[in-house]
């Protein structure tokens, strides 16, 4: 039986090493994959973000214009206009390919080996079940001692405790799969989507009433209703993503607790709301990254860095786009600039 046990310790040993190889080969390939795919990404924010500002300030120009004038000009701007939401959509698609890729292939590559691992450890189970039926029908060893003996020789109880332990470390791998995935839906919908005309204090209210909810007891948010009489033509459900996604940010940054506030400001050709916390504010080094996919300081697992680039993506969807402004130790403000059509 010593014989059994050491070959099933040295086959566990073998399974060891060959994980731990081709955990690191494939972390070495994911790295280099990751890095190019930033460094393409922020060759290509600074003429996003160009495109954007132009975008506000032509309609502010409108906004200057007799309304007859004005509208000859939207009517000619439509379509053209749909083409460009169209290349955004494919530009930051094909950025946030090989960011997907390494995120999906880490949690898949996982579930993959406890597969592996766990066919060898069924088929122990199995044995130790078929020698011992084959023993009961024996009868030549003691009914008593047969489980501990089997246990010993296939250690089931190490077997039990890993599968466990597999069986949670896939179901988190999964379920970061579909949290990237449902992240990601928002760029399978249609380009043109349904949006109407919404006030401002009516559209924030209905974009906090469910991350409100989430806020921990030691951090507040203060949001009065503002004076604030301008409509933007928006789709509300998709500006609650992008105020839940900068909520959630602030609610992180005051890990020991903070206040956010929500300011909105009339400005001639547009609105900004702005969202403040008091927190930890963001490491200067961390700053150009921000709005990079897949890019978090969060700790692994607890979220998939999708955030400030899909909210950002939406916006721009709107014609608007978002700033921030952060000092380390004293907070960050994030600026929500919404051009009137």
């Amino acid at each position: 039986m010593s014989s059994d046990i050491q070959k099933l310790q040295q086959q566990i040993a073998l399974l060891q090493r060959k994980l731990s190889r081709e955990q690191l080969a494939r972390t070495a390939a994911e790295d280099m994959l990751n890095n190019y795919s930033r460094d393409a990404y922020l060759a290509n924010q600074n003429l996003r973000r160009a495109l954007s500002e132009t975008r506000a300030i032509y309609h502010q120009l409108l906004s200057q214009l007799p309304d007859s004038e004005a509208d000859t000009f939207k009517q000619s701007a439509k379509l053209s206009s749909d083409s460009i939401a169209m290349v955004d959509r494919m530009t930051l698609l094909s950025q946030l390919a090989a960011g997907i890729a390494h995120e999906i292939n880490n949690p898949i590559g996982f579930i993959k080996s406890n597969c592996e691992i766990q066919e060898y450890m069924l088929k122990d189970v199995f044995d130790a079940w078929d020698e011992l039926k084959d023993e009961l029908k024996k009868g030549g060893t003691s009914a008593a001692k047969l489980p501990a003996d089997m246990e010993l020789k296939y250690l089931l109880r190490d077997v039990r405790e890993m599968l466990s332990d597999m069986q949670k470390s896939s179901l988190e791998g999964a379920n970061r799969i579909a949290e990237i995935v449902s992240s990601l839906q928002i760029f399978s919908s249609p380009v043109t989507v349904e949006r109407n005309w919404e006030d401002v204090d009516d559209l924030l209210e209905f974009g906090l009433e469910e991350i409100i909810r989430r806020i921990p007891a030691n951090v507040s948010l203060n949001f009065d209703a503002s004076d604030s009489r301008s409509q933007v033509l928006v789709n509300r459900k998709q500006i609650r993503q992008v105020l839940e996604a900068v909520v959630e940010n602030s609610i992180d940054a005051c890990v020991s607790g903070g206040t956010i506030s929500i300011a909105v400001a009339d400005l001639p050709g547009a609105v900004k709301v702005f969202i403040k916390d008091n927190g930890e504010g963001i490491k200067p080094e961390h700053m150009p990254l921000i709005f990079t996919p897949f890019f978090t300081t969060r700790p692994p697992g607890s979220g998939t860095g999708l955030g400030l680039s899909v909210a950002q993506a939406l916006m721009e969807s709107h014609n608007g786009w978002i700033d921030i402004q952060s000092d380390t130790g004293s907070g960050t403000t994030v600026t929500l600039n919404f051009p009137l059509q």
